[in-house]
């Protein structure tokens, strides 16, 4: 019998941090509107301050408001370009398969700096929740379904270009 531990769907949590930058980027973008009639800006200079012409304050808070959107725009463009790439190989099945038992199990250390990581049949998979990244990322403290050695599960991955094992498929098989 298998039982389906996970599979790969677009992660909601993972995208708000892609929003947060577009709405720093529009309250800096639109800052002078907010601000800028109500009080003058100020810098801080050393022991003094300067005020800071609207003009210039519109151009700087413009300035970053756009890199915000164009940061926005390149990394939620390529998450969702490759969480498509992600979910067309796996209907496919031109995925990699790799069915075992777990070994070598480490789970997230203590700190919560590094991966939680471990193989099936000589096959590496690490991850983190602090990832970004699509696929499985969710470690055993926080719920994930990989836990210890020894559980018999079935695994569809593919490999990405930097050479890591993205987990898009957990069965455990028994």
């Amino acid at each position: 019998m298998e039982v389906v531990l996970y599979e790969f769907s677009f992660d909601y949590a993972k995208a708000i941090g892609f929003f947060i930058v577009l709405l720093i980027g529009a309250a800096f973008f639109f800052a002078d509107k907010l601000i800028g009639r109500r009080a003058e800006p100020y810098v801080d200079i050393g022991s003094r301050t300067k005020e800071i012409s609207p003009k210039v304050f519109k151009i700087i808070t413009r300035s970053i408001g756009a890199f915000c959107l164009v940061v926005f725009l390149l990394f939620f463009t390529v998450h969702i370009a490759e969480y498509n790439e992600y979910k067309t190989m796996l209907e496919s099945d031109s995925v990699s398969v790799v069915e075992g038992y777990v070994e070598n199990y480490n789970p997230l250390p203590a700190d919560g700096k590094g991966t939680e990581n471990f193989e099936i049949n000589g096959v590496y998979f690490a991850y983190s929740n602090a990832d970004g990244r699509n696929g499985y990322t969710a470690i055993a403290k926080y719920g994930g379904v990989i836990t210890m050695n020894g559980q018999h599960l079935r695994i569809k991955y593919v490999t990405n270009e930097e050479g890591e094992n993205i987990i898009l498929y957990i069965s455990e098989i028994g």
